[in-house]
């Protein structure tokens, strides 16, 4: 009967659109979720040509399913080195056992065993770089933990600024007998911290004497301790004579080496560098070494040595190359973060936790580094909000809301029909 198969048509529109604003209901839940994709409902119309009709009759719609949209949403600073957000095309990998799982949502953390890992603790995978920023092998853990920044021993030593022309020239020269003599036979001294082949730091002393009008003597000290002798006493590990010109400039000597073997350690070969200037100073072309003119003695001494280092912080590009940061002053990179594209994103198969897995509508994943394949670069410090329209939704739950109230208004009319019609027989 035609009235009856009415109501089934209202029964399946008021399924369809309950169904529907789940839907709806989901998206506007999830409008502060990280990464988050929307969903759109889509509608199919159900035939047959057995319902009370000829071909093509109507028996109502159904939902056919849920769309999902991966445009991006709107990228917004966080502050924290560890958020990331991929602008354009790709997902975040991640391990998940022995399967990967993909992901927009780079709400990432360092944990306890210094892995890198997202909320749920699933391990953020990229590519291992050298030194020289290289990648070594295949995709892996990103594993911070395994960072350390090795020393290296001084193997130079830098001096600028100035000696003054107006020190005094100390008779006899340099005595370096011990500390007390050594620094009463000095026109001015310095300190430098330098680091043996160990990685220890090693104070090093450098006297200068004022020998002569335009001429001094420069003797690096130690105490002895360091070098296995008796502390307190003074070893003098290397000499040099300092020469200027009547303008201040430095004429001699060239970088002077100076070899050693502290305690323990290896011996180790650094190269003092007082600069070797090719103009003459005051003519307005520069000067980076030693010069000697009227003012005060202002020697900057700066060394190239470093100890072992850990992992202070880190910092990522946009090309996803995770740069340590350690706490003895050196950068070097350490990962680069890996993004997934696929031919047909909203082929994924949502899994909760915004994460998604792979199926045969989505293609198979293609992994590479951030930029490159038409893969999207990362935004690091920064987070990927979720990608609903508000005004939009709100816009989709008011009609829902008209077609569940007119298919509910159909129902209540064909049961009006249903019962005048039974009445006919009273």
């Amino acid at each position: 009967m035609a009235i009856q198969g009415a109501l089934s048509i209202a029964r399946s529109g008021l399924i369809a659109t309950g169904e529907a604003m789940s839907v709806t209901g989901h998206n506007i839940a999830n409008v502060n979720t990280v990464g988050y994709k929307s969903s759109r409902s889509e509608f199919s119309e159900v035939l047959s040509s057995s319902a009370g009709g000829g071909p093509g009759a109507g028996m109502g719609v159904q939902m056919r399913g849920a769309s999902s949209n991966f445009s991006g949403g709107s990228i917004e600073s966080t502050g924290r080195s560890t958020d990331l957000a991929v602008e354009g095309r790709g997902l975040f990998v991640l391990r998940d056992g022995e399967r990967m799982v993909y992901s927009r949502a780079g709400d990432f953390r360092r944990q306890a065993d210094n892995q890198l890992v997202n909320n749920s603790g699933l391990v953020v995978q990229g590519y291992a770089l050298d030194d020289e920023g290289q990648v070594v092998g295949g995709l892996t853990d990103i594993d911070l933990g395994a960072s350390g920044s090795q020393p290296t021993a001084t193997s130079r030593i830098e001096l600028t600024n100035n000696v003054s022309a107006s020190a005094t020239e100390v008779a006899g020269g340099f005595d370096g007998t011990d500390f007390d003599t050594a620094y009463a036979s000095s026109s001015y001294t310095t300190t430098v911290r330098a680091f043996d082949t160990l990685g220890r730091a090693q104070n090093l002393t450098l006297f200068f004497t004022r020998t002569g009008a335009n001429t001094w003597d420069v003797n690096v000290g130690v105490d002895a301790a360091a070098t296995g002798g008796t502390p307190g006493a003074l070893a003098i590990l290397g000499t040099a004579a300092l020469t200027f010109d009547g303008t201040g400039a430095l004429t001699a000597p060239a970088p002077t080496d100076v070899t050693v073997t502290f305690d323990g350690a290896e011996a180790q070969t650094f190269t003092l560098d007082f600069g070797t200037p090719s103009v003459a100073v005051g003519d307005g072309l520069g000067f980076d070494g030693v010069t000697q003119t009227g003012g005060a003695t202002t020697l900057t001494v700066n060394q190239n040595g470093f100890p072992a280092g850990q992992l202070a912080e880190v910092s990522v590009d946009g090309q996803g190359v995770v740069t340590g940061i350690f706490d003895n002053g050196q950068t070097r990179p350490l990962y680069r973060i890996a993004v997934a594209g696929f031919a047909a994103p909203d082929g994924l198969e949502a899994m909760g936790g915004g994460l998604y897995r792979e199926t045969l509508s989505s293609g198979p994943a293609t992994v590479g580094g951030a930029g490159e394949g038409g893969l999207g670069r990362i935004v690091a410090s920064a987070l990927e909000r979720s990608n609903v329209e508000l005004a939009q939704e709100f816009v989709d739950l008011i009609a829902l809301q008209r077609s569940f109230q007119a298919n509910a208004r159909m129902v209540t009319t064909s049961d009006s029909l249903l019962s005048d019609l039974i009445s006919i027989v009273r």
